[in-house]
């Protein structure tokens, strides 16, 4: 098969590793793949893992488009370029990912190609619009694009694929229309790039954990230091990094200040060596309040570190209360989040059991077995039937 993937830009996030995983895998197994991407690539793409190898097997092209709504107004639509891609590679599916691909991608139907969009995240731009928004010009033009964008579904007779059950739930509920075409499949990594032989030896001095995220509000880093300032002063040695870069850098270090933890909490922005970093770890920690799956909890897992999270929605799926860690409740406090990580101090031996358990677990998300699912998905589902 040729396969055309979509993606705004490429960089460190969940979405753009797991595609670039995907990609290689699909051509080591005898398929032809192409990448676009619609803007520059994001200020993490030199971090990105392995990237001049999957440069070396996935041609990556950065083409222009856009497509801007006014309420009640035609769509102005700048696709010239992806039309003329599209037609030089003549690919066989169109797989994309985030919201503004949806948009782009969709455009322009071709009767040949069979169309898939990836749910990564519940896309907010695809909810109805409500009584209370009524009065809102911006979201009624929101509604106006996702009208569009509704009937461009219907034309390529559109398959969305869920990542979670939580993201397949919201995507019936939203589209009850496409609720046939929703298809479950979970995501996936390189668990080579992680696994590894931990010994899992009595710690002798500090505790070390990591965190992996970008630095969004969603991510709900600042329960973090607060979580360390706890851990501190009950007397535990302990030091956290946390990986990831975003908007949120400066005022969680100032903060980190503020709580005199400099020499103990560490944002380290992105980096390029996880595998090494999770391996140094003895602990993997997500305060996330959202995260539509959580793959780098698959990542701490096949590194046999055990977890703990709050209850992000997708990452119900991979946590395994009291087996690969602990989940606690979204509005969990500080002192609560911090007596799960002192558990595993003080229980050295619940650390191995629980950190064994996840590496094992792992093993059931590897990117061969999920493209191999992904192959069996593309063939069985049909293509567009209508040509614009």
């Amino acid at each position: 098969m040729k396969i055309l993937y979509v993606i705004p830009t490429m960089g460190c996030g969940g979405a753009e590793i797991l595609l670039g995983a995907i990609a290689r895998n699909l051509v080591k197994k005898g398929h032809e793949v192409h990448l676009v991407c619609l803007e520059p690539h994001h200020e993490t793409w030199p971090n990105y893992p392995d990237k001049e190898a999957m440069l070396a097997e996935v041609p990556v092209t950065i083409i222009g488009g856009s497509v801007r709504f006014r309420f009640l107004r035609k769509p102005q639509v700048d696709t010239g370029a992806f039309v003329n891609y599209v037609n030089d590679f003549k690919p066989d599916i169109i797989h994309s990912h985030l919201y503004l691909s949806e948009l782009v991608s969709r455009s322009v139907v071709f009767s040949h190609i069979k169309y898939f969009s990836h749910g990564h995240d519940n896309m907010p731009q695809l909810r109805g619009l409500h009584f209370n928004t009524l009065w809102s010009k911006p979201l009624l033009a929101n509604y106006w694009e996702r009208t569009w964008l509704i009937k461009q579904y219907k034309a390529c007779n559109n398959h969305f694929i869920a990542i979670s059950n939580d993201v397949k739930a919201y995507l019936e509920s939203e589209l009850p229309a496409f609720r046939n075409s929703v298809i479950y499949h979970p995501n996936a990594i390189d668990i080579k790039r992680f696994y590894f032989a931990r010994t899992f030896e009595p710690v002798q001095g500090v505790f070390h954990m990591v965190s992996i995220a970008n630095l969004v509000e969603k991510k709900n880093h600042i329960l973090l230091i607060d979580v360390m300032d706890v851990l501190i002063r009950k007397g535990y040695r302990v030091s956290m990094e946390v990986l990831g870069a975003g908007p949120l850098m400066e005022m969680l270090q100032q903060k980190t200040r503020e709580k005199g933890l400099e020499n103990h909490l560490f944002f380290r922005g992105s980096v390029g060596d996880v595998p090494e970093r999770l391996k140094n770890a003895h602990l993997y920690v997500h305060p996330a309040w959202y995260e539509p799956f959580g793959l780098v909890l698959l990542e701490a897992m096949a590194s046999a570190l055990p977890v703990v999270s709050l209850d992000g929605f997708g990452n119900r799926e991979l946590m395994k209360e009291n087996q690969n860690g602990f989940m606690l409740p979204t509005k969990a406090s500080a002192e609560e989040f911090a007596a799960k990580i002192a558990y595993f101090i003080d229980h050295p031996e619940e650390r191995q059991r629980m950190g064994l358990f996840a590496q094992e677990f792992s093993k059931h998300f590897d990117i061969d077995h999920y493209t191999d699912g992904l192959i069996e998905i593309y063939q069985n589902n049909s293509k567009a039937t209508t040509t614009h």
